[in-house]
């Protein structure tokens, strides 16, 4: 019995595919939240981009609008950080691909697009975000990890 448990224990190892093991880490609904909230609320909100650089300085027409908008105060008022009413923010989704995933978002929402003027980076993580994400799905890894092995 121990060593038929042993014998399957390293076919299963054999069989391992870090990339499968992620797909089912990123299908979470709650790990999808998580990397939504690091690009928008912990990122974007503050004026950061996912390569790590910060969004530019406010135009005085920005300001004007944020000092006007309400709960503005909540956010830089120095630095843009494409937060109006939140509609724009709640169109971030992921899209699992078969090596990870990336975010998506209309970028057009407002009849411009945000990625033709930010650039690309306004969606993507940067390694602040990546360790918190990677601290933040350790534990679901280890378990799948585990199922994976003991099949």
């Amino acid at each position: 019995m121990f060593i038929e448990s042993m014998i399957r224990l390293g076919q299963n190892a054999q069989k391992l595919n870090n990339n499968d093991i992620l797909k089912v880490i990123w299908s979470d609904p709650f790990v999808q939240d998580f990397i939504i909230d690091l690009n928008t609320n912990q990122q974007l909100k503050k004026g950061v981009l996912g390569n790590g650089g910060d969004m530019p300085e406010a135009s005085p027409e920005w300001l004007n609008f944020k000092r006007s908008t309400r709960g503005a105060n909540n956010f830089p008022t120095d630095k843009v950080n494409l937060f109006f009413t939140g509609d724009f923010y709640r169109t971030f989704d992921i899209q699992i691909t078969g090596t990870g995933f990336i975010i998506i978002a209309n970028t057009t929402i407002y009849g411009r697009d945000f990625k033709d003027r930010y650039g690309f980076d306004i969606l993507g993580l940067n390694n602040d975000s990546i360790q918190k994400l990677i601290e933040f799905i350790r534990v679901d890894y280890k378990e799948e990890l585990i199922r994976r092995l003991l099949m």
